[in-house]
């Protein structure tokens, strides 16, 4: 039987329906009120050498797992504990088609609302993508996605509100870190198969954050600005007006794509208007849907990251991370070698999403 969180458990567990209600204050007390075990270690570091951020959580090693490999996924179902209702309070609710997308809580928070000064601090919450196990990005239509997008956006735009209460600021002074991922696949970092986006809200500000507000200040121009004009042609997978998605000429691993956002004075989700939020719905999906479907035609394990460039210097971008290839010795030392050529790359995942 095809596993969901039906309305009746959902219920139980709901402490507000809208984000919007919510102030980051709020946001704090729930979490504090509710997630007293498995927290982070609280202790960051950062390597010299590259600015590189290390934060440390030694109980995250107990978090249930419930992932398993393609090529074993016809066993039964295991139960699903987001369908179980066996999670954290809920703090937005939205009706989709057919069941609702929610967001709550992380257990095992990678960062979490200490009072002590010194600690690393912030807030981990998680977006399901849909109340029914199997429906995902790849799978929904067009104006569940765009929900999906608009309560995301709407909790990014509830978390800078409050972006003072954690002093996340980077070497400029910018304010805001809100770091938007989606893990899929044991192998890069997903413990549960139910579809799911994370959102961490920091006072560490992440290294890609401050190269993109680097790029700007050296350049004199967005990220954003310089792929959307340096990207030939046939390096562009599909586009969609407000957007573009499309294979970087300096891809380090095979079928890695970015959306970009071509209006790019919009540097966070909550910036952008309906025709953008659905062009970034239908890349998403269409994204997603390559990688799940060339990855098992290379005798790969789906399993990719999609990670959200945002705030200063970004514009607002997008990039799909395949685990297509592993890391090797010299990828470490920063020497990348990649197992097919963008152009390539870009044609195949083209054939898929036309």
């Amino acid at each position: 039987m095809t596993q969901e969180l039906v309305r009746e458990r959902l219920e139980l567990i709901v402490q507000a329906e809208r984000i919007e209600t919510l102030s980051v204050d709020d946001l704090v007390a729930l979490t504090r009120r509710e997630i007293d075990e498995f927290l982070p270690d609280g202790v960051h570091r950062v390597d010299p050498r590259s600015g590189d951020r290390i934060l440390y959580h030694s109980s995250r090693a107990l978090r249930p797992h419930d992932n398993v490999p393609e090529e074993v996924a016809a066993i039964p179902e295991r139960r699903c504990v987001i369908c179980q209702g066996a999670t954290t309070g809920v703090i937005d609710v939205a009706e989709l088609s057919e069941g609702f997308t929610f967001i709550n809580k992380n257990l095992y928070p990678v960062l979490y609302p200490f009072e002590r000064e010194g600690l690393a601090s912030g807030l981990h919450l998680l977006q399901w993508t849909s109340s029914q196990h199997h429906k995902d990005w790849h799978n929904m239509g067009l104006a569940d996605r765009v929900v999906v997008l608009e309560r995301l956006a709407a909790l990014e735009e509830t978390l800078l509100s409050g972006a003072h209460r954690f002093g996340s600021t980077d070497r400029e002074g910018n304010t805001g870190a809100v770091v938007i991922i989606k893990n899929y696949g044991h192998l890069v970092g997903a413990s549960l198969i139910h579809g799911h986006q994370q959102i961490a809200f920091s006072s560490v500000m992440p290294r890609h954050f401050e190269d993109n507000a680097r790029f700007e200040q050296e350049c004199g121009e967005t990220f954003a600005d310089y792929m959307l004009r340096e990207t030939p042609p046939e390096l562009v997978v599909a586009d969609y007006g407000p957007a573009v998605l499309l294979v970087p000429a300096f891809m380090r691993r095979p079928y890695a794509m970015m959306l970009l956002i071509r209006r790019t004075s919009s540097r966070y989700l909550h910036h952008l208007d309906d025709g953008e939020l659905a062009a970034v719905a239908d890349g998403w999906h269409d994204g997603i849907r390559a990688i799940r479907t060339v990855m098992p035609r290379t005798g790969r394990e789906i399993a990719y990251n999609v990670i959200t460039n945002s705030g200063p210097g970004a514009g607002l971008y997008f990039e799909f991370l395949p685990y297509t290839q592993e890391v090797g010795g010299v990828e470490h030392l920063g020497l990348f070698v990649c197992q097919e050529l963008p152009e390539r790359a870009a044609a195949t995942l083209r054939e898929i999403v036309r």
